[in-house]
């Protein structure tokens, strides 16, 4: 699949039937998980998916679906992995798509997708990894972001979702870093 989207025009094709359809919850939900397949990976080739995805509009795309269908679990657990896969990174760029998911909402969108969905732990986990990660960062900027999501209420959200979810492991281990992130 990587090497099916990965490249500029498949991406695009991805964002563009996101457009087209964004009333269709399914739609979104594959077209997130397209680009978690597509973005993920470390090395350069993955950072370069990430950023081509990035630059073709992705984030954008993903906190819209995430935005369109809050009861819709697949969306959510989906388009919170998406953010996560799209952003990731420590360098400038990958900086720059984690100021960028936070501008389109992420954090907020992760919130809410955490309280709209208690009881599917996909959710929960995907939702503490997002903004886990959309709040990384020692710089006034991270700093800030780090503040945002407390105000919007993340580590009470991380402490239900842990609570709720005792005996999974992801959700324990995602709810417990973004807690120590935000401490």
């Amino acid at each position: 699949l990587q090497a099916l989207l990965g490249d500029r025009g498949g991406i695009v094709t991805v964002l563009e039937t996101m457009r087209a359809h964004r009333a269709v919850a399914g739609v979104q939900a594959m077209s997130c998980w397209a680009l978690v397949n597509v973005c993920s990976g470390d090395d350069a080739e993955g950072r370069a998916r990430k950023q081509r995805a990035a630059d073709a509009g992705a984030i954008e795309a993903i906190a819209a679906a995430v935005q369109a269908h809050p009861q819709v679990a697949d969306v959510q657990q989906f388009g919170c992995r998406a953010l996560v896969d799209v952003c990731i990174g420590t360098d400038a760029a990958g900086f720059a798509r984690i100021q960028r998911a936070a501008d389109a909402g992420g954090i907020e969108l992760a919130v809410a997708a955490l309280q709209a969905h208690p009881q599917v732990a996909g959710v929960q986990q995907r939702g503490c990894r997002a903004m886990a990660n959309v709040c990384l960062g020692t710089d006034a900027a991270g700093l800030a972001r780090k503040q945002r999501a407390a105000a919007a209420g993340a580590i009470e959200a991380a402490a239900a979702a842990m609570q709720a979810h005792p005996q999974v492991a992801g959700v324990q281990g995602q709810g417990q870093r973004l807690r120590d992130l935000l401490a």
